[in-house]
């Protein structure tokens, strides 16, 4: 199968000597401790202005310093003990919480989950954050995913929130309690002394099959990627760093929040969903903490420069911001120059973007660079990502496990200290993930030039027809070039074709903005689609934004959103002519064109 023209090979320039598609981002930089544990202690005692604020959605916020949150999460140690001890003497096991258990901790309030994740580590037990919608509506949701997490983990101890009034026990899960109703009344400081080896914290991920996998990361992964990041990017404990990401995401959780109590500074968290109903607050939060460091997903930086018409009668001073990782999913080069040029007005510097690489699987981010506008920004197609920090490297394979030459895409693995051992109880996949010399699997698609990786895209995510591979994410982005589109909800897979045998059709499912009439813009999608990729035919599909699944960063899931519009055909397209069958309810909430 051939990738679309430009795809296949980018040869450096001028013509040099073939080397290996192979980066070592050298011998590792030593952690100043290795228990995550302990530097929450050392944050604690150590005199300094860093402490932690919460952004609420009603404008109010929390305010947080290292030594309450030592005190806090020492008293839910405490209750999390004692609520193991009467739930073991109930069940006549005699076995309470002991050092390596799994604790599922369902929590919305994220000071409170903040709080459970330090008691478990304090305590020697392994945190599986795990998301709670939050509210009534979505308790049917919540309930599914503890389900299915229960499963995975077999049987662990469960810790919930009070979400939408609910109380009492979940569904699954050996329960300790509601999270609000656990602190005892003294801190417990009968710490365990974790190893570096040690699992530090679950993570989930469902990647593109939605079942779920349960990331393991010890205590070594993310303290080696802290430190390598902070030697790398010269943060300091004077860092001011601004995050919106979920606490239960390893972006939240890991390269933000454990970073930034390794570093002791201060760090603010926001609500997502508060942040992308409004990302002009996303600013206002940044001017008025004087933040220093941030992250988004290239969708954000999209909202933003949406926004460009309310950016004009705004004062803001982002002179401090000096580190915006922009990661997650592919950089797309435009967008972020636009928002660099879009904010300089407002002291942004036009050197504060950085692009990288990581995923759950890495400890989070440990790829990245310096985004050039000037230069960057004529590069149409990809932007690469950087070096690897300390301690990690990388290789481009073909199919058949073989180094390519640099210059050539293929499949990425990576190997080092941030880098996971597996998936917790899941021996199948590890096998699957990991090569036989250990390097893990990645997904992604990549190649090498002048010391540079630069990700074209993930493997699921490529887009099939007839016998050309397309990049789903450059015709998502061509379509949003037009405006008629919602960022982030455009999506481009392939779909069989009705009443054919093996043959596929480009189906891109889009959000049109307000007032765009569907006509007009879905001839317009299909005239630039024919034009920019070769005469390539699309099906456009007008939808509503709940018919396009996301992740819990906000990123839209190509796999599953294919698998309902195959859903969708086979019942109502590619039924038998005359048939009365009914449509399946799976079918995507659309618009006719």
């Amino acid at each position: 199968m051939s990738m679309q023209p430009g795809v296949d090979t980018v040869s450096p320039s001028p013509p040099v000597t073939v080397l290996p598609a192979v980066l070592d981002g050298g011998r590792a930089v030593e952690p100043t401790l290795w228990n995550i544990g302990a530097a929450l202690a050392r944050a604690a005692r150590t005199p300094g202005p860093g402490r932690i604020e919460y952004l609420r959605a009603d404008g109010t916020r929390l305010r947080q310093d290292y030594p309450a949150l030592l005190d806090q999460a020492g008293r839910l140690l405490g209750g999390l003990r004692q609520a193991a001890e009467q739930a073991a003497r109930g069940e006549g096991s005699g076995a309470g919480l002991v050092p390596g258990a799994t604790v599922v901790l369902q929590i919305s309030n994220e000071p409170d989950l903040l709080a459970a994740f330090w008691a478990c580590v304090l305590g020697g037990y392994v945190p599986v954050p795990v998301r709670s919608v939050g509210g009534e509506r979505d308790r049917p949701e919540t309930e599914q995913v503890l389900l299915a997490v229960c499963d995975l983990l077999d049987d662990p101890w469960v810790v919930t929130g009070r979400t939408g009034g609910r109380t009492g026990r979940p569904p699954a899960g050996r329960w300790l309690g509601d999270v609000e109703d656990l602190p005892a009344p003294r801190p417990d400081r009968r710490w365990h002394d974790s190893a570096p080896e040690d699992l530090a914290v679950l993570l989930l991920t469902s990647g593109s099959t939605g079942r779920p996998k349960a990331v393991m990361l010890t205590h070594r992964n993310i303290l080696s990627r802290c430190a390598a990041t902070a030697a790398v990017n010269g943060l300091t404990p004077g860092e001011r760093s601004f995050n919106w990401m979920p606490l239960d995401h390893v972006g939240g959780l890991v390269m933000f929040h454990v970073r930034d109590v390794y570093l002791r500074c201060t760090q603010v968290h926001a609500p997502m969903r508060w942040i992308l109903a409004d990302p002009i607050r996303w600013l206002d939060g940044m001017h008025t903490h004087r933040s220093t460091v941030t992250w988004a997903p290239n969708f954000a930086f999209g909202l933003v420069v949406d926004h460009a018409a309310q950016l004009r009668d705004r004062r803001w001073d982002l002179s401090s911001l000096r580190y915006i990782m922009n990661g997650g999913e592919p950089v797309k080069p435009r967008t972020a120059a636009r928002f660099l040029s879009l904010l300089a007005r407002h002291g942004l510097p036009s050197s504060a973007m950085y692009p990288g690489w990581g995923m759950s699987e890495t400890s989070s981010g440990v790829v990245d660079r310096i985004f050039d506008p000037l230069a960057d920004e004529h590069d149409e197609r990809f932007v690469s990502v950087g070096r690897p920090h300390p301690g990690v490297r990388l290789r481009v394979v073909d199919e058949g496990q073989q180094i390519v030459e640099q210059g050539r895409i293929g499949r990425l693995q990576v190997d080092g200290e941030p880098i996971t051992a597996g998936y917790f109880n899941n021996p199948a996949q590890n096998r699957q993930s990991f090569t036989d010399d250990g390097w893990f699997r990645t997904g992604d698609l990549a190649y090498i030039v002048d010391g540079l990786l630069t990700v074209t895209g993930r493997l699921d995510d490529l887009v099939e027809v007839g016998d050309v591979t397309y990049h789903g994410h450059e015709i998502e982005s061509a379509v949003e070039e037009l405006g008629l589109a919602e960022p982030s909800y455009v999506v481009a897979c392939s779909v069989p074709a009705p009443h054919t045998a093996g043959r596929d059709r480009l189906t891109v499912a889009v959000r049109l903005r307000d007032g765009v009439q569907a006509d007009t813009a879905t001839r317009a999608i299909r005239e630039l689609i024919h034009r920019r990729f070769g005469g390539l035919e699309a099906d456009v599909l007008p939808v509503e934004r709940e018919a396009i699944p996301k992740t819990g960063i906000g990123k839209p899931r190509r796999a599953e959103l294919r698998d309902r519009l195959v859903a969708a055909r086979l019942t109502a397209s590619d039924r038998p002519p005359g048939s009365d069958q009914p449509r399946s309810s799976d079918q995507p909430r659309g618009r006719e064109a």
